[in-house]
């Protein structure tokens, strides 16, 4: 499908307040579409989800690599840097918030990674504006508008929508997991998406495979036939009772006529 087309679709069955972004993991400089070429010649440091948020909040293309990484968990869950012992083990002290070396080492072990050296660049760019066939499309809304998504899947399988979280390191969830299993991802945004990508209180985080697309619109177009909608609809055919202040008047005003 023509990405501008399904842009204009994901539009208009969710109305996200920040553009859906295109996102492909990319082996080497050969493969990069040629305005990612340019840009992975300007050092971007940053965090995986701060490029992410810049492609969906100011709509500029977004092309990172190893040597741009600042945030360690992103590195290894793009496998743009290798798990070391050091880190498995729980001894680095990362994450600081996990109460010790033990708790740690069970959070390295969870997270989702790419091959160390599968590839070497991240690009990320508006739906609209991506001039290659991405990877993995990203949604970021609310919770009513993530429910709509899910119920599009539902609508195929009947079965839920399964999902995990850490509470951080949400791009080894909706990149890292996603690619991994194929599968669509529902990710609560986690400490880092928040505190450094601006990611608001009530919004979410959900990835689609490319190869997903097709099911999930046609979910979308069915269910909205059904009622299931966003902005929701409120069931409003129901009969008000005033006060009775209200009512003595209405009822004077009737007498009048």
């Amino acid at each position: 499908m023509d990405l501008k087309s399904l842009d204009e679709k994901l539009s208009r069955f969710l109305r996200p307040a920040t553009y859906p972004v295109a996102l492909s993991m990319v082996a080497d400089r050969e493969q990069l579409p040629p305005a990612m070429a340019k840009a992975a010649d300007r050092p971007s440091p940053m965090l995986v989800c701060q490029g992410v948020t810049l492609a969906r909040r100011y709509g500029w293309k977004v092309c990172l690599t190893p040597q741009d990484m600042v945030c360690p968990l992103g590195a290894l869950a793009l496998g743009f840097a290798p798990p070391t012992d050091e880190f498995l083990s729980g001894h680095t002290g990362v994450p600081n918030w996990v109460c010790d070396d033990a708790a740690r080492s069970v959070v390295a072990e969870a997270i989702p990674k790419l091959p160390h050296g599968q590839a070497g660049y991240m690009i990320a760019a508006p739906l609209a504006q991506a001039d290659w066939e991405p990877q993995l499309i990203i949604v970021y809304g609310n919770p009513a508008q993530m429910v709509r998504l899910v119920q599009a899947l539902v609508h195929h399988t009947g079965r839920p929508l399964n999902f995990s979280t850490m509470g951080g390191i949400g791009c080894a969830s909706y990149i890292s997991q996603a690619l991994i299993t194929g599968q669509c991802q529902l990710v609560p945004c986690g400490a880092g998406d928040r505190i450094f990508a601006m990611a608001q209180d009530d919004e979410m985080a959900f990835a689609i495979p490319y190869a997903e697309v097709d099911k999930l619109l046609s979910g979308l177009e069915f269910t909205d036939r059904a009622g299931l909608r966003y902005p929701v609809t409120p069931y409003l055919r129901f009969h008000t009772e005033m006060p009775d202040t209200y009512q003595a008047l209405m009822k004077e005003l009737a007498d009048e006529d």
